[in-house]
């Protein structure tokens, strides 16, 4: 339990974070640099608030709604801790300060994405997806129910319908609609790229021998495969989709959605990273298993 730096009476618009301290005081909860990471969570405010101008104490009073006593305080450890500066206009965010209230912003945006996304959560746990999570703090989610159990692939449908460009990472099977999508691209020459476990191969195979051949002999179609990837995505254009689908059943459970910049930057250096070790689909030399 952490004790607020606030002031009583003190309401910071649009900051959700209230924090008590134990009993061992606030030296228990400092950062190897000396810096208390539950006071900054309060002050971070005050940082937003300065960063493109600075503004005098007053000022602060009345935007972020505090008292005098804890403008002063903040003001003040936060010019000790060089994340603001003092001005002849008033106080402003120095880069260090920047640095602060942006990892704050994250902070903040992921614990929102983390709640919000649980259903998706519950299936994927891969790093390389929960570190970036924040990215997702305003996607839409689609959760399957016993009513609407192909609510999650509906996205996939819809974007895979029609597309300039289309990557993806595939971890389990396709769903049968969305392998039917795939092979009516296939026999027009449309281009996208996929790259696929083992697993995801064999499962395709074994659903539909001559849904296979046909998407994995077609020339548009580029085909790879991967034994590592960490979770089912798409980058269909400037949409983003991450997908959650059952250990055991290969059902899908959940999916995102997003055209998010930063979400899209972060997929395209995803599927990149594996695109480079991963193996061109050759169906000639591929193993008697999957012929």
């Amino acid at each position: 339990m952490f004790e607020s730096d606030v002031s009583e009476g003190d309401n910071l618009r649009g900051h959700g974070w209230r924090y008590t301290y134990g009993s061992k005081g606030r030296s228990e909860n400092m950062t190897p640099h000396g810096r208390d990471p539950h006071q900054l969570l309060d002050q971070a405010p005050l940082l937003d608030a300065t960063r493109d101008e600075p503004l005098d104490r007053s000022t602060l009073q009345d935007e972020l709604d505090i008292s005098r006593a804890t403008a002063y305080r903040w003001t003040s450890a936060l010019t000790d801790e060089q994340l603001l500066e003092q001005t002849a206009a008033g106080y402003q965010t120095t880069g260090a300060g920047c640095a602060v209230a942006d990892a704050v912003s994250r902070f903040e945006r992921s614990i929102a994405a983390a709640d919000r996304l649980e259903p998706l959560l519950a299936q994927i746990s891969a790093p390389e997806f929960t570190r970036h999570v924040h990215l997702f703090a305003d996607a839409d989610l689609h959760v399957a129910t016993p009513q609407h159990p192909n609510a999650p692939i509906e996205p996939w449908l819809e974007h895979f319908a029609s597309f300039d460009r289309s990557r993806s990472l595939v971890v389990a099977g396709c769903p049968p609609k969305v392998t039917e999508r795939g092979i009516e691209h296939a026999r027009n020459d449309v281009d996208f790229e996929a790259i696929c476990t083992p697993l995801a191969l064999e499962a395709d195979r074994n659903a539909s021998k001559n849904a296979f051949d046909t998407i994995a002999s077609a020339e548009a179609p580029a085909l790879y495969t991967h034994s590592g990837l960490p979770f089912t995505m798409g980058i269909i254009d400037d949409v983003v989709i991450v997908g959650g689908f059952d250990d055991e059943t290969s059902l899908p459970v959940a999916s995102v959605t997003t055209d998010d910049p930063e979400a899209r930057e972060w997929a395209v250096d995803l599927y990149r990273r594996y695109k480079r070790d991963a193996d061109r689909l050759d169906v000639s030399e591929m193993s008697p298993e999957y012929r």
